[in-house]
């Protein structure tokens, strides 16, 4: 009988040692905290069932550096609520449900060190420190770098999409950073979340996409995130990607050396300029308007000017993924340039000359017009006087029938240029004579 009890005893012993080695807590070993800030610590803990199968409900402890109870510093206490070292500690996680997610508040710098999770029941029946599972907590000045997906985009192609990725770490999820970028594209388009990593973590994850286009070479593109913190700045880190793009020829051109004017005999160089990528290696025809066939070959073409060198002239360019072409250009010979000239002047020169004449003949006219109308205003003067002449000697030159009536004469005398009037006033009304006679009758009459 004492035997058997003896194995028995022997059986539940090393039942509880092994189900002692089945307890831990799920929590990352090491995580890094932003000073001024909180550090959140993600936490579950599990035990034997029939450890906790008549246990009432649980209190959370944190032990800093030392997992001895007795001799180590108890930053938290979950029986008591209190809080030592910390301006603040609280137990997300529903302990009854095996949580023990944790928020340490205002870390700072002599927060750096171990800390050890501990669990008792209300009645401590039952505790248990898991000292298998303990975290570092690591407080730094400067966030933590940015990571940026893909570091380094050499295998972009024109009009295919680009995904860039930017995650910062948020060790106090309540109060995360904030990320944005800088020198985007157009096109591009971002969605920003926060996300929980595989060791229970959380970063704020920001993804952007956009269609590369070739104006898009050699562009740097920023990420930032910016941390909140309990100070009076805010703590900000920031990468950068410079994105890289393969594309075809584009705004492809031509440059004339020395100009696109030039006289015969000057040696002239046309060079056809464009962008692409790879920029190695590329392959320059050139062309003139009215020619079936290729000029030359290379990036440049020289000659010397003829009569026949005028004329458009253009160029294509080419890599392995395309080609451009570039606009026409017109070159000038100096004599073609002369006959332009001599035409423009001999056109401005008989249009200044019809202009002359025109104004002259207006001028003309406008002369006559006013001659006609000075000789017009005489011609109505001079028949006025002889209207009234004659109304006169048929009415008034009359001989009077009556021996009362008085007749007066005036006289004019052609042969002396002057005129006498007389002025009678009878009955009230006043009497002009006018008398014409000629020199040669009144001499006859004497």
């Amino acid at each position: 009988m004492s035997v058997f009890r003896f194995m028995v005893f022997l059986f539940f012993s090393y039942e509880l040692k092994s189900s002692e080695l089945k307890y831990n807590a799920e929590m990352p070993s090491r995580i890094t905290a932003l000073s001024g800030s909180c550090v959140q610590i993600p936490c579950r803990f599990n035990v034997s069932e029939l450890s906790l199968k008549n246990t009432e409900s649980f209190f959370g402890f944190w032990m800093k550096k030392n997992h001895d109870f007795k001799i180590s510093h108890f930053v938290f206490n979950g029986k008591t609520n209190k809080t030592s070292g910390f301006n603040n500690i609280e137990i997300l996680g529903n302990l009854s449900q095996r949580g023990c997610t944790t928020v340490f508040y205002d870390v700072m710098n002599n927060h750096s060190d171990k800390y050890y999770f501990r669990v008792e029941t209300k009645s401590s029946d039952w505790k248990y420190t898991y000292i298998d599972n303990p975290i570092e907590i690591s407080v730094s000045d400067k966030p933590q770098l940015l990571i940026l997906k893909p570091t380094d985009l050499k295998v972009v192609i024109e009009n295919t999409t680009v995904n860039l990725s930017c995650s910062a770490e948020a060790p106090c999820p309540k109060q995360p950073p904030t990320i944005s970028w800088s020198n985007i594209p157009e096109s591009a388009n971002i969605t920003t979340q926060l996300q929980e990593k595989p060791d229970k973590t959380q970063s704020v994850f920001s993804h952007m996409t956009f269609k590369a286009s070739y104006v898009d070479h050699r562009r740097n593109i920023s990420c930032t995130a910016t941390y909140p913190r309990n100070t009076f700045n805010d703590s900000t880190v920031q990468t950068t990607v410079m994105l890289r793009v393969l594309f075809p020829p584009k705004e492809t051109h031509i440059t004339i050396d020395p100009s696109a004017s030039v006289s015969v005999g000057t040696n002239v160089i046309l060079t056809c300029k464009t962008k692409a990528n790879p920029s190695k290696n590329m392959n320059y025809t050139w062309y003139k308007r009215g020619q079936e066939n290729q000029l030359d070959f290379g990036e440049q073409l020289t000659f010397t000017v003829n009569r026949k060198s005028g004329g458009w002239y253009f160029c294509k360019a080419k890599n392995e993924h395309g080609n451009g072409k570039s606009e026409e250009i017109q070159l000038i010979v100096a004599e073609s340039l002369s006959l332009i000239i001599g035409c423009v002047v001999g056109v401005s020169a008989f249009l200044l000359i019809f202009l002359l004449i025109t104004l002259f003949l207006r001028a003309k006219a406008i002369r006559e017009t006013d001659i006609s109308d000075q000789g017009q205003e005489k011609q109505v003067q001079i028949s006025s006087i002889f209207a009234n002449g004659a109304f006169v000697s048929g009415e008034e030159l009359e001989m009077p029938k009556d021996e009362n009536d008085i007749v007066h004469y005036g006289e004019i005398n052609f042969s002396t240029p002057q005129t006498k009037s007389s002025t009678v006033k009878s009955s009230g009304q006043e009497t002009i004579y006018a008398e014409v006679r000629g020199r040669e009758k009144e001499m006859n009459q004497d």
